[in-house]
């Protein structure tokens, strides 16, 4: 999708103060949040949006990230109320009941129904039967993402001998001698405790 090729200078500035924000270390939500805006646009161009502001974007990926920690606290509470530490469909579906609470859906009224029959559970295979499903463009990474990870090289690779027999040659080398040999200490001076009182009183 694009951005409708025009942006005011206050998207600007702001996304110029989002990526300087981004350039440091990376925040534990970021990697979901790049993929609600990913799945988010996508829904958007499937009902026919040719573009949007990255603004709008933002705050329907807020939308759907906060719908879905909704979901997931009301399904483990219902998975608590039932004695159980792990949800099931069940839980997620009075969840989904729950969140739908404020405009209703077909079977609300029926008392002690099966989960399995509930509207909103109709409606689900309805539209998964209907609608034709649109994979992300390009694969998404599983989480957390792992780069280049460096590891410590081993006896081995470097060439050195442990230092000794018990230390097997595929372990991880030591660090240079010069990191661990010698630690600095302070001088600490002796005190005398009844000086020190007396210095206190002073």
């Amino acid at each position: 999708m694009s951005h409708g090729g025009v942006e005011s200078t206050r998207d600007t500035k702001k996304g110029e103060e989002r990526r300087s924000s981004l350039s440091g270390r990376p925040k534990a939500d970021d990697f979901g949040r790049s993929v609600s805006k990913i799945a988010v646009a996508q829904i958007c161009e499937s009902v026919g949006y040719q573009g949007c502001k990255e603004s709008a974007l933002e705050a329907l990926a807020d939308i759907s990230i906060r719908y879905l920690c909704d979901l997931g606290k009301n399904a483990s509470f219902h998975a608590n109320l039932a004695g159980r530490t792990e949800c099931n469909v069940f839980d997620i579906t009075r969840a989904l009941e729950d969140l739908g609470d404020s405009h209703g859906f077909p079977g609300a009224s029926e008392v002690g129904s099966c989960l399995v029959g509930s509207g909103t559970v109709r409606e689900i295979v309805q539209f998964v039967d209907t609608k034709e499903e649109i994979p992300f463009a390009q694969p998404v990474p599983k989480f957390p993402v792992v780069r280049n990870q460096k590891l410590i090289p081993s006896f081995e690779h470097m060439k050195e001998t442990p230092s000794g027999k018990h230390t097997p040659s595929w372990l991880p080398a030591f660090p240079d001698p010069h990191t661990y040999n010698h630690t600095p200490m302070w001088n600490e001076r002796g005190s005398d405790p009844c000086a020190d009182k007396i210095e206190q009183a002073r």
